[in-house]
């Protein structure tokens, strides 16, 4: 179910939504859709970059890794060998 969103955009963001529409043959609200689908899954992508490491790190390494995490939230120096 659809609902109405009332947002405020600069002339600029407006000026290429209409383009876009009118390029794509398509409507405003797909454009925006889109476009929110798309940051949302580059935005993921970057967070899940951290998986590239999986398999990579020894057990013990990772284990000390997250208890640093854990034990503070402030930046903590460790070494690693990949």
């Amino acid at each position: 179910m659809r609902r109405a969103v009332n947002i405020r955009l600069d002339e600029r963001v407006i000026i290429t939504l209409n383009q876009l529409s009118g390029e794509l043959h398509t409507t405003k609200t797909d454009v925006i859709e889109k476009a929110i689908e798309f940051f949302s899954q580059q935005n993921s992508l970057k967070q899940n970059k951290l998986l590239s490491f999986a398999g990579k790190i020894k057990n013990s390494d990772a284990d000390a890794m997250l208890e640093a995490i854990s034990s503070d939230k402030n930046s903590k120096d460790f070494e690693l060998e990949l």
